[in-house]
Order: C-alpha cells, then structure tokens, then sequence
C-alpha cells in the first residue's frame, strides 16, 4: 500500500491507495486518510482497516486470513468478480457448454489422479447417459452425482460427509461406502525412479479417534471465517490428515475443497490438474505440519485457472 500526498491550495491531503493487477487491467482503491500525516504505527492500523473495508465492500462478507497475505484475500475475491461478470457475458448455450467441460474435466481428473481406470470417453457417456452404464461408466457416474451434491446448499456435517463418500464410493464396496475406515491406514509415496513405495512421515491417527477428530473438523469448518481460497485448501488439509475412511480420501478432500468454494460463488477448481505437483505440496504439508504450503499451492492453481478462463474466447 502506498501513502499519497494531494496538495490543494498549498494544503496537503492524505490518502491510502492500494492497487491489485489482475489479468490486463489494475483495481485501484484510495481512502482518504487526513492534513496529517500519520505516524508509521498509525499507518498499519489504517492499511490494515482499509484492507478490511475493501474486502467487505467487494464481497459483501467479512473474511479473515492466517496463512496468506491480506492482498490475497482481496486479489482472490477480485478474480471471482471477474470471472462472475465474463460467464455472465456467456449466451445459455456457451454457459451449459462451460458447465459440462469444468464439470467433466474435474471428475476426469479426480479420477485418474487416484489411477482409477477411467478415460474422458467414460465420464462424457456417464454424463450423457442414464442407463446401461459400463462399469467405467458407472464409476464415472458416481462421482459426476458427487459434484452435482457439492454444487447443492448442505450443511456440513457428519451425515452428509459419510452421505458424499457413499455416493462417490459406490463402486467399491470393498472399501466400506459412507462408514469410518476400521483400521489403521499408512500413507505411501512412490516416486517416478523408485516404484518401491515409501512410508510418510505422517501416519494417521488411531481408527478409534475418528468421531472426535472428525466432530472438531466440522464443528472448526462450520464456525470459520477464513476467506473461501484459504479456508477450502486447509478443510482439504485437516480432512486428510484425519484419513477417516477406508479409501478415497483424496477425493472426499477435493470434494469438500470445492463444496467450500461453491458456496462462496467462486467457480469449480480442479486443485489435482497438476498431479506430480498437488501430491508434492499436499506430501510436504502433512509430513511438515504445514498447512501453509497447501494454501500457496491451491492459490497458484486458482490465479491460474481463472486466468485461463479470461483469456478464452
């Protein structure tokens, strides 16, 4: 933020001004502070209170943040208003068009990130089709049905977590759909040059303490503040150091992770587009007891999502 002086008439005028460079363009905001200028402890209150101001004038809501940059906030909710006005530029036809791709696209990807053998054929006849669905299909199906679930109002609780993991898990009934895992689970690395998986240094806690971890993480998710960005990437994190079920936790994650930021009007986000990368920084977390790394992480991927989306058509 910098301070700027206004001299009228041989009287100076003070005013905060920040500006955020977006994708072409700058947003500028400016607060006029006083004849005075304020001392360096004084000025942090003001930028910090103007921060504030502006969050709540861009989103109508009054957001924290812990582990990025108040700016962030800010640029984030400005890159949602953007891509809010370009889809609403869209005709229907172009609208549909783009909510199938994203919609096809993320279930694609949350799929054969967790090396579910499924093609982009299997989920675009699994969207289309309503009977005699291949098991490829129906797997795809399932998870299509777990996307339109996030994209509905629901409170999140344990009801509905167990309910979204039955309906993306249906086809693997092996791995106990919609209950608790009921042993212990060990996470594993395997590297491109080393096929011989490898223990995290994170191990997940004891089956027996799935309700309580569980109750604390939605009774924490249902009582933040945390702007949508940052909150979504560490529900992610939370959620899967828990590893409450059996399998498919990864995908629960992304699932929530978006739910969060669905309810906030800020568009889909396919967090796993960069697979090699999304398993570095989500590894790196949980193995460093740093969420922050997955924040950073999730932010980079949601600039450059949205900026793909600008710069089409």
């Amino acid at each position: 933020m910098a301070l700027v002086v206004k001299r009228i008439k041989e009287k100076d005028y003070y005013y905060s001004f920040l500006s955020y460079f977006l994708v072409g363009r700058s947003k500028s905001f400016s607060k006029y502070i006083g004849v005075k200028k304020p001392a360096k402890m004084a000025l942090e209150g003001i930028e910090e209170r103007f921060r504030e101001e502006i969050s709540q004038k861009i989103s109508g809501k009054t957001y924290t943040s812990e582990l990025i940059d108040p700016d962030d906030v800010i640029r984030s909710i400005l890159f949602r208003n953007l891509f809010e006005k370009k889809y609403e530029t869209l005709t229907d036809t172009q609208k549909r068009k783009y909510d199938i791709d994203s919609t096809v696209l993320f279930t694609l990807t949350t799929l054969t990130t967790e090396d579910v053998d499924v093609d982009l054929n299997d989920v675009r006849n699994a969207y289309r089709k309503a009977t005699n669905l291949t098991q490829r299909e129906q797997i795809s199906r399932n998870m299509l049905n777990a996307v339109e679930s996030i994209r509905e109002p629901h409170r999140l609780d344990r009801q509905y977590l167990f309910m979204l993991h039955k309906i993306a898990m249906a086809s693997f009934e092996t791995k106990s759909p919609g209950r608790l895992r009921n042993r212990q689970v060990y996470l594993h690395r395997i590297s491109p040059d080393n096929p011989i998986s490898v223990e995290l240094a994170y191990r997940p806690p004891h089956y027996a303490s799935l309700e309580k971890l569980l109750d604390e993480f939605i009774e924490w998710y249902n009582s933040s503040r945390l702007n949508p960005i940052e909150k979504a990437t560490v529900a992610h994190y939370k959620l899967y150091k828990i590893h409450p079920f059996l399998d498919g936790n990864k995908r629960i994650c992304r699932l929530i992770f978006n739910k969060t930021l669905l309810d906030e009007r800020f568009p889909l986000l396919n967090v796993s587009l960069e697979k090699e990368r999304y398993f570095e920084a989500l590894i790196e977390s949980v193995e460093k007891n740093k969420a922050k790394t997955l924040v950073e992480f999730g932010l980079k991927q949601y600039y450059s999502q949205i900026r793909g989306f600008l710069a089409s058509a």
